[in-house]
C-alpha cells in the first residue's frame, strides 16, 4: 500500500470530526425551533440550512481534490464508464428498477404502514405548503448529490487510505455509522433508519464503482418521502 499524503490524512480527519461532532449539533440547533412550532419559516429556514451546509462542504472537498495531487475526482467515484451508451442503459434499467421496486413495495399494506410510522421521526420536516414542497425538492437533490460525494465518496475513500488496512465491509460499515450519526436530530430511530440506508448506498456505489446510482437512488428516496407522504402533522 502506497504511503498516504499527511495533507489527505489532516483533511479526512478534520472532515470526519466535523461530521461526526459538529453537523449534527447545528442540525440540532436548527430543528429545534422547527419541531417545537412546526411552522413555515421555521422549516424554510431548516430547508436553507441544509441547502447552503451540504453544497458548502461539498465546495470544499472539490477545492481539496483539485489542489491534492493524490487524489482526483474518480478516487471519490465521480466517473463513469468509458462506454457511454452503455452507461446510459445502465443507468435507465436501474432507474427502472427502483421505480418498480418502490411501486411494489408501496403497495403491501404492512410495508406501507410501517413506512408512514418511520417518518413520524421526521414528520417535522415534512412539507405542507406549496412553496414548502418547491423548496423540498431542492433539499431532496441536494442531499442526494452532496451526502453521497461526502459519505460515500470522500469518507470511504477517506476510510480506505488509512495507514491501517480495512477490509472493504468496515468501510461500508463505519461509513454507514458516521452517516447515521450525522442525522442524529432524528433521534435514535432515525440514526438506525438513515444509517442502514447509508450501508444500502454504500453498497451499490461498490458494486456499480459510480456515484450516480446511489446519488438517483438517494434522490428519489428523499423525493418520495418530502412529497408522495402526507405529513402526520398539519399547520393551521
Amino acid at each position: 500500500m502506497e504511503g498516504v499524503p499527511m495533507s489527505t490524512l489532516l483533511f479526512g480527519s478534520l472532515l470526519i470530526a466535523f461530521l461526526i461532532l459538529i453537523y449534527p449539533l447545528l442540525d440540532i440547533k436548527y430543528t429545534k425551533s422547527l419541531k417545537e412550532k412546526k411552522d413555515s419559516e421555521s422549516r424554510l429556514r431548516y430547508y436553507k440550512f441544509a441547502i447552503v451546509s451540504e453544497w458548502l462542504v461539498v465546495f470544499v472537498i472539490m477545492v481539496f481534490v483539485l489542489i491534492s495531487p493524490n487524489i482526483n475526482f474518480k478516487s471519490i467515484g465521480l466517473t463513469s464508464s468509458d462506454n457511454f451508451e452503455s452507461f446510459l442503459g445502465m443507468i435507465f434499467g436501474f432507474l427502472i428498477g427502483v421505480a418498480i421496486f418502490v411501486f411494489i413495495l408501496m403497495k403491501i399494506p404492512v410495508i406501507k404502514k410501517r413506512q408512514e410510522l418511520s417518518l413520524g421521526s421526521i414528520d417535522f420536516l415534512l412539507p405542507v405548503t406549496k412553496l414548502e414542497r418547491t423548496w423540498s425538492i431542492f433539499v431532496a437533490i441536494t442531499a442526494g448529490v452532496c451526502e453521497e460525494i461526502i459519505y460515500r465518496g470522500f469518507v470511504m475513500h477517506y476510510l480506505s487510505s488509512l495507514p491501517i488496512e480495512l477490509e472493504q465491509i468496515a468501510v461500508i460499515i463505519i461509513s454507514a455509522v458516521i452517516f447515521g450519526v450525522a442525522h442524529a436530530y432524528q433521534g435514535w430511530k432515525g440514526i438506525i433508519l438513515t444509517g442502514l440506508m447509508g450501508f444500502v448506498f454504500a453498497n451499490i456505489y461498490v458494486k456499480t464503482g459510480s456515484l450516480l446510482f446511489p446519488i438517483l437512488f438517494h434522490i428519489i428516496i428523499d423525493m418520495r418521502s418530502f412529497l408522495f407522504v402526507k405529513p402526520l402533522s398539519k399547520e393551521t
